[in-house]
């Protein structure tokens, strides 16, 4: 039996501990400056325009300030390149996209003869001249492509004419590398990529496990050119008859992307519409780097986790909760989800940006309840994070309806924080743009986070009517909960052009099942795997929030810069760019002292610079035993 001295002392400690627990609870709680967004400021980075907006006004639609019609006059120099082909078509509009990020001008022309007899007149040389075979005959301009390797010009073909043209054409297969076309279609197994073209290594898109049967969705029908000597290969098809010899038939792979040597000229060939896609910005990077020494363009360098609609307060679709969980929604939020997304950060160094939304159904008797929000606030305080608003419409509502309910809700609940960043749906994002100067709840709001659709660029900004502020527009480059091929390749274009990821986690569907696959321990487990293996690669750029990010991007597009190599040193200088950041990519050379600037290897011959005075110096020396680069 326990003594009536030795109980007593029991209940003493226990009603110190439940005190010191409860009293260090409302400190925590009282003290906590949870109610401010560590990120918000009034001190917003004005968006410089002039030479990024080439023609257009930056209030007329979103991306206008990289998008808009290219420059038909340049200073000439090594700063700008030549697109021959529709300037209406979605190529041209990858390429222009791709000059707005790397600072480039651009001239559109309609044929390689056009733009010869241009360089006849006197006009300088550019950089690189594009070609898009789906705007051009390539046949009627078999001669003038090679004045223009005569010249020294790097080509880049950003498609090829049918199977059946090339066959015919003796000419132009030579000046594209083309030993053999073998089949006009061939279905392949697989994507190789090989390392070094792209930041993140070899690749073999290929299903070889059972699990790899849901992410295999590229394209695989292909037209088998096999290439010449001399040329080097980027990427290829992966052909199961080619498996069994692989290191003797290697050379007989259907060739995707590679590079042939005419003269001094170097020519790039896609083969396929990969030039067509947003990813295109991220092989012509691929492809300056290799035509050249080396290659040193400004990145963003950051990378982002967006929670969307998480938390929501209005504890809709108990019945299933309770069922699927045996916890109201509150607590299946609160108690099972979110203890997961704080190890996430925990374990991947994560930044959050978590998009509240106080309810989706608005026209029911369930009403948003703020006795979470302090809880929410708190947690995304201490773990370095911050909270957006949610402008996901729920069914009925009008998004004018919904900011209406949500401003009361916001405004009695840590009416203080300062919200900087909303997130909002594809076909709300023109509404959206209208109302940012007209309500008082999104008065702070300085960027917008997108799902990605074609015909945006990544990274844009507007002008909010009524106001003199900028706000950013960052798009969604993945729903972390899938990851297939195509996506795999998507982040490491992405990361090799603009050292960016904006990742999404979709919680809409934890509250809102629609299968099983909806559950939150099996989002889970496809989250996680798919953080710590897709993205370990790029661990060295930053992990940001969303208005972390609109810092950067801001500074990206602002900023401009020229280099210039010398023997071994690489001289770069920068203006107008506040924080800035750079990719080097050199070859069989490494860095051994600069100023200027701080830097880190992303991998082997890579380096991300961190700028921090206007004028950089880059002395490089050759690794042991690596042979110097030289071209086809």
């Amino acid at each position: 039996m326990v003594s009536r001295r030795n109980f007593f002392g029991i209940l003493v400690m226990m009603a110190v501990l439940l005190f010191m627990f409860q009293f260090s609870s409302v400190i925590k709680e009282n003290e906590s400056d949870y109610n401010i967004n560590a990120y918000g400021t009034d001190e917003v980075m004005p968006i410089r325009r002039g030479e990024l907006v080439l023609h257009g006004d930056g209030a007329a639609a979103w991306g206008d300030a990289l998008q808009d019609t290219a420059a038909e006059e340049t200073d000439g120099g090594d700063d700008f390149v030549v697109f021959c082909g529709s300037a209406e078509g979605a190529v041209c509009r990858v390429v222009k996209e791709w000059c707005g990020y790397t600072k480039r001008g651009m001239v559109v022309c309609d044929s390689p003869a056009e733009y010869v007899s241009r360089l006849e007149a006197g006009e300088p040389l550019p950089q690189v001249l594009l070609v898009d075979s789906q705007g051009v005959n390539l046949a009627d301009h078999v001669q003038a492509l090679y004045d223009l390797t005569d010249m020294g010009i790097t080509l880049v073909f950003c498609n090829l004419p049918d199977a059946s043209v090339i066959a015919g054409e003796g000419r132009l297969r030579k000046l594209l590398g083309i030993q053999q076309v073998l089949e006009e279609q061939v279905e392949v197994e697989g994507i190789h990529l090989f390392a070094g073209f792209l930041l993140g290594g070899e690749a073999r898109y290929i299903v070889e496990r059972q699990e790899d049967e849901k992410r295999q969705d590229l394209e695989l029908t292909v037209p088998w050119y096999v290439t010449a000597g001399g040329t080097k290969t980027y990427m290829a098809g992966i052909l199961d008859e080619l498996l069994k010899d692989n290191e003797a038939k290697n050379e007989y792979a259907p060739a995707i992307v590679w590079r042939n040597g005419y003269g001094d000229s170097k020519i790039f060939v896609v083969n396929g519409d990969y030039l067509s896609r947003v990813e295109g910005i991220g092989i012509l990077d691929g492809m300056m780097y290799e035509a050249q020494s080396y290659s040193l363009y400004p990145v963003v360098n950051a990378q982002n986790v967006v929670v969307t609609n998480y938390p929501e307060f209005a504890g809709e679709n108990e019945e299933v909760m309770r069922t699927l969980y045996s916890r109201r929604t509150e607590a299946v939020q609160r108690d099972i989800c979110w203890p997961d997304i704080a190890t996430l950060v925990e374990k991947n160094n994560l930044k959050l940006t978590c998009m509240f939304t106080p309810q989706y159904q608005y026209f029911d008797e369930s009403e948003p309840s703020g006795e979470d929000m302090v809880f929410y606030l708190q947690q995304l305080r201490e773990a370095d994070a911050e909270a957006g608003i949610s402008l996901a419409l729920g069914e009925g509502v009008s998004l004018w309806e919904k900011l209406e309910r949500d401003e009361a809700f916001f405004s009695s609940f840590a009416g203080d924080y300062r919200y900087s960043t909303v997130y909002a749906e594809a076909d709300t994002l023109s509404q959206t743009r209208e109302i940012l100067g007209d309500v008082p709840l999104l008065k702070d709001v300085r960027t917008i986070a997108c799902d990605y659709e074609f015909g945006r660029p990544l990274l844009s900004w507007y002008e909010a009517p009524g106001t003199k502020r900028a706000v950013t527009m960052q798009s969604i480059t993945s729903d972390v909960s899938t990851h297939t091929y195509s996506d795999d390749f998507f982040v490491r274009s992405l990361e090799t052009a603009l050292g960016y990821s904006n990742v999404k986690i979709e919680m809409h569907n934890v509250v809102w099942p629609r299968s099983e696959e909806d559950r939150w321990e099996k989002m889970y487990d496809n989250i996680s795997s798919n953080l710590n293996t897709f993205w370990r690669a790029f661990a060295v750029f930053s992990r940001t929030t969303l208005t972390e990010s609109d810092e950067r991007i801001r500074n990206f597009l602002n900023l401009d810069y020229e280099d210039e190599r010398e023997g071994d040193v690489i001289s770069l200088r920068v203006w107008d760019a506040g924080e800035s950041w750079f990719l080097l990519r050199v070859h069989g050379e490494e860095i051994v002292s600069i100023s200027g600037a701080e830097y880190e290897e992303v991998e082997s011959g890579s380096y991300l610079l961190y700028v921090t005075e206007e004028n950089v110096e880059i002395g490089l020396r050759r690794i042991r035993g690596q042979l110097k680069y030289l071209y086809p």
